[in-house]
């Protein structure tokens, strides 16, 4: 049934929402629609609008199947896309305001005006959308109507406890066969906000819920666990143990902190401390309202939780049910397989001519009608018509004018259906692209969140290696008393850190003899570190200098370059490696290369040409 909304209705006047779908087709309907779901106190049930695309004789989305499905909770208003849509925007805030072919859910609290997150826009850019725009708008008004307490359990005969067995969920419906064979249905909306219906049920489960013959529905709010903070806190404390990992959904995130909600009545808020160490990240960067996570219960009086400390390797407990013989109500999703790539726009096709008799009349055009457009076609003149059929007073000019300017319009029009059906796909093509960033965004704060976790637990093992090695050495940090032994001690760390295991065997660390004198250079020459010229001796012993384009090893020659290369008597020569390189007085080792293995010279500067 569509009744017409009278332009003197008070919604007040009236106890409960019209039983039918209202349509609006005036100017002042519309401002009136706009000034009652902007007052508060003069509504008492959400209120669906439902718009007519321009140029459209009917929605994308099903008016009557929404109300259908609301009932007495909701006001469904249908509004045609033209001068009473603009009347409407005129009158609602920024952001707030519904046209096109598009739908909105208007809450009765009024946080919506500041929050478009809890009013939001449904688009439909073809009757393809009819199904999901439909459901969509059923959704938002029941989540609605719930919010406002319309839900709430009231004295009604017709209402029965009734018991089944789940038969299974489909999307955010499942089907329950009750114990006298017949069905009812559970609605995703009336049982958790914001959790989906399959994280509470699953097939074969038994229901036990208040049953409405009329609408079929099958209200489990009752059997619902948990639902009490005081008893989802308990509940918490008796079933995770302090250093468990747990699972949580994120309810809400800013820069320096994140809410995690390890049950419906049981929200915890976890401080930058507690996630990163680095100081350049944003949580908001890292967690996506709704996304799961793997976090470690730090703490149980009060509650406190961590997500720094968890390993990609540990696996985590067992969420509680929702419902008696429920699934677990989280569980981590499974890795999304590689996107496909994003479609191109869909091609434009032409719209089908409209009837020549009678035509619409003029409007404005609104946004959704804006978009490039093509040449308007131009048509030819028509041949002057008879004029036994002729207005009177009109001769055989006119008529041909008029004619020819009612196929300019007509074609005018065709252009523009034809330009508004391409924008439409456009926009649900861009719909979908949108739809599809965002998983990749949540892909990668998860990859992003891994890597980071696994950085900060290396630099913790470092950290540890590093005071266990620290507290196994003396005061001074040296391991020996002997200054060879530690030099030696500090080569071997040096080539067990920077050899790999499956390079060890290849890359042995060569024999080698301290020079008299080496260690007193090493001691003694500023401007390098102690490590560098460790590190560069391990290249030496395991060949890589040669190989290494920054350490330009070659022969020493006696007084520099031209002098002839210096040779000890037993054979060996004596090299030269930079230890540094483009600075001034930079340093060199020098090394006597001997058939039997190496000797330490010693290290000098760049001028230093003494072996």
């Amino acid at each position: 049934m569509l009744l017409k909304e009278p332009s003197t209705t008070r919604q007040t006047d009236v106890l409960a929402p019209p039983s039918g779908v209202r349509r609006i087709d005036t100017e002042p309907d519309a401002r009136d629609l706009a000034h009652r779901v902007l007052t508060p106190g003069r509504r008492q049930w959400p209120v669906v609008v439902l718009t007519i695309p321009a140029g459209q004789e009917e929605p994308f989305g099903d008016p009557h199947e929404v109300k259908d499905a609301v009932g007495d909770l909701a006001e469904v208003v249908l509004m045609p896309t033209s001068d009473v849509s603009w009347a409407f925007s005129r009158e609602m805030p920024p952001g707030t305001q519904v046209y096109g072919g598009a739908g909105r859910v208007y809450p009765l609290d009024h946080g919506w005006v500041a929050n478009l997150a809890l009013s939001r826009l449904r688009f439909a850019y073809s009757l393809q959308d009819r199904r999901r725009v439909t459901d969509q708008l059923i959704h938002d008004a029941l989540e609605a109507a719930l919010a406002a307490g319309l839900l709430e359990p009231r004295t009604n005969p017709r209402l029965q406890q009734r018991s089944g067995t789940v038969q299974g969920v489909i999307g955010s419906r499942a089907l329950v066969r009750l114990d006298d064979s017949s069905v009812a249905t559970v609605w995703e909306e009336l049982t958790v906000p914001g959790v989906a219906l399959e994280r509470l049920l699953v097939r074969g489960q038994r229901a036990t819920g208040v049953y409405d013959p009329v609408s079929r529905r099958l209200d489990l709010r009752e059997a619902l666990l948990f639902t009490n903070p005081s008893t989802a806190s308990a509940a918490v404390a008796e079933t995770y143990g302090i250093g468990d990992v747990v699972l949580a959904d994120v309810a809400a995130v800013s820069d320096d902190a994140v809410s995690l909600r390890l049950l419906p009545g049981v929200v915890v808020d976890v401080g930058r401390d507690a996630v990163t160490s680095n100081a350049n990240d944003t949580l908001r960067g890292l967690f996506t309202p709704g996304e799961i996570v793997a976090c470690r219960v730090a703490d149980n009086d009060p509650l406190r939780l961590r997500l720094d400390d968890v390993d990609d390797e540990e696996a985590p407990a067992t969420a509680p049910s929702l419902l008696p013989g429920g699934p677990p109500w989280l569980c981590l999703p499974e890795p999304e397989p590689q996107p496909p790539a994003i479609p191109a726009a869909r091609p434009t096709s032409p719209a089908p001519s409209p009837s020549p008799v009678p035509d619409p009349p003029l409007r404005r055009p609104t946004p959704l009608d804006m978009g490039p457009r093509g040449r308007v076609p131009v048509p030819r003149p028509v041949a002057a018509p008879s004029m036994d059929g002729a207005p009177g007073g009109m001769d055989g000019p006119q008529v041909i004018r008029l004619h020819n300017e009612l196929a300019a319009e007509r074609a005018t029009r065709e252009a523009l259906a034809r330009d508004l059906a391409g924008l439409r796909g456009r926009a649900a093509d861009l719909e979908n692209e949108l739809a599809h960033a965002n998983r990749v965004v949540e892909q990668l704060q998860t990859r992003y969140r891994s890597a980071d976790l696994a950085r900060q637990r290396a630099t913790k093992q470092l950290r540890s290696a590093q005071s266990r090695n620290e507290n196994a050495l003396g005061m001074d940090g040296r391991a020996f008393l002997d200054a060879e032994d530690q030099f030696r001690f500090e080569v071997c760390c040096e080539w067990v850190r920077r050899i790999s295991p499956a390079e060890k065997a290849s890359k042995p660390l060569a024999d080698y003899l301290l020079g008299p004198g080496f260690l007193e250079s090493v001691e003694q020459l500023a401007g390098i570190s102690r490590a560098k010229i460790v590190a560069v001796v391990v290249e030496v012993l395991t060949d890589q200098v040669h190989h290494l384009a920054g350490r330009g090893v070659h022969q020493l020659r006696a007084g520099g370059a031209g002098g002839p290369y210096v040779r000890r008597a037993d054979g060996a020569t004596c090299w030269r490696v930079a230890l540094q390189q483009d600075a001034p007085a930079a340093r060199r080792l020098h090394y006597w290369r001997a058939p039997d293995g190496y000797e330490l010279s010693r290290v000098a500067v760049h001028d230093d040409y003494r072996p």
